[in-house]
């Protein structure tokens, strides 16, 4: 009992130690810029944040539809849609605050769809939501590479995205591959009987898609794309550079940023100090990739205050009296 509150005590001492450090450094970059001049940067973009949130709903559409394709053939007869948007909204509110924003996003929506699909097919389709959001993430980290080398040439940059490619396609892949192997059920087994059941039922669920399923990595990607329209409305929005190969740099730095700061409560510092670092292969000046970055975590904070109201506002109906096997 000692132990768990010891750890717990870690955890949370942890957290608030990334948190801080991320505040400090944001307040550190407002002081080098200047608080007056950013503020009148953001007070210019203001009147284009309904678009970039109009655009941000519409790629929470594009995760539930992804995870919809992850269910297999039998998502239509299982997940009523209103189930589906109102787990994809909770499951954002999540992503955007816990550590490890996606595993949490992903385990909430499991936990919210698991009545109506059945526990082995939430938990088929959560690592398969884990496992395509890497690759879709390595794939369009592709084409950021080569834009970030058109612009600045072999730069860190352009580096890093090399490596986040490489790294996330190979990481995507290895869940997929695990999730079908017959030594990951083998070794559940030996844990217990019930552990083994539940992980060959979902082995089960996970080999009627294909290793890497193209319908919920295509939404996963058209939510990528999505983002990159938005990182290009906010360039306008502040005053920088625009064009397709700055929103694909952007898209980048913010996807780097995001792996560096995994476990930084909403990225906060993170992404603020990756675009001030990128501010000259985005075209903008330090005040103007930071004013982007402050953009990207009002919008966070809106869908964190969304996704919050969700439970409260829309009763999710009643499951099935019958649930799915396992």
């Amino acid at each position: 009992m000692e132990r768990t509150a010891a750890l717990s005590a870690l955890r949370w001492g942890v957290r608030l130690a990334f948190a801080a450090l991320g505040i400090g450094i944001v307040g550190a970059l407002v002081r080098q810029v200047g608080a007056e001049a950013l503020c009148q940067i953001l007070r210019d973009a203001a009147p284009w944040l309904p678009l970039v949130v109009g655009l941000e709903a519409a790629r929470i559409g594009t995760d539930a539809l992804a995870t919809y394709a992850a269910y297999g053939p039998a998502a239509g007869k299982c997940l009523p849609v209103r189930v589906l948007v109102r787990a994809a909204l909770v499951a954002r509110a999540v992503s955007s605050i816990a550590p490890a924003g996606r595993t949490a996003a992903e385990a909430t929506k499991a936990a919210l769809l698991a009545p109506w699909a059945g526990p082995a097919a939430a938990t088929a389709a959560a690592a398969t939501g884990q496992a395509v959001t890497l690759v879709s993430g390595g794939i369009l980290s592709v084409p950021c590479a080569a834009a970030a080398y058109v612009i600045s040439g072999a730069s860190p940059i352009t580096m890093a995205l090399v490596l986040h490619a490489g790294l996330l396609i190979t990481a995507g892949t290895g869940i997929r591959v695990a999730m079908r192997a017959p030594w990951l059920g083998a070794i559940a087994g030996r844990l217990s009987r019930r552990a083994g059941a539940h992980v060959h039922a979902m082995q089960a669920r996970a080999r009627e898609t294909s290793l890497l399923p193209p319908g919920p990595i295509a939404a996963m990607l058209l939510g990528r794309v999505i983002q990159v329209a938005q990182y290009a409305i906010l360039a306008r929005a502040v005053g920088a550079a625009t064009g397709v190969s700055r929103a694909l740099v952007a898209e980048g730095a913010s996807m780097v940023a995001l792996a560096v700061g995994a476990f930084v409560p909403a990225q906060v510092g993170v992404s603020e100090g990756a675009f001030a670092w990128s501010a000259d292969v985005l075209g903008a000046t330090v005040p103007q990739a930071l004013a982007i970055a402050l953009l990207g975590h009002a919008l966070e904070a809106f869908f964190v205050a969304v996704g919050a109201l969700v439970p409260l506002l829309w009763r999710a109906p009643a499951p099935p009296d019958e649930q799915p096997e396992h």
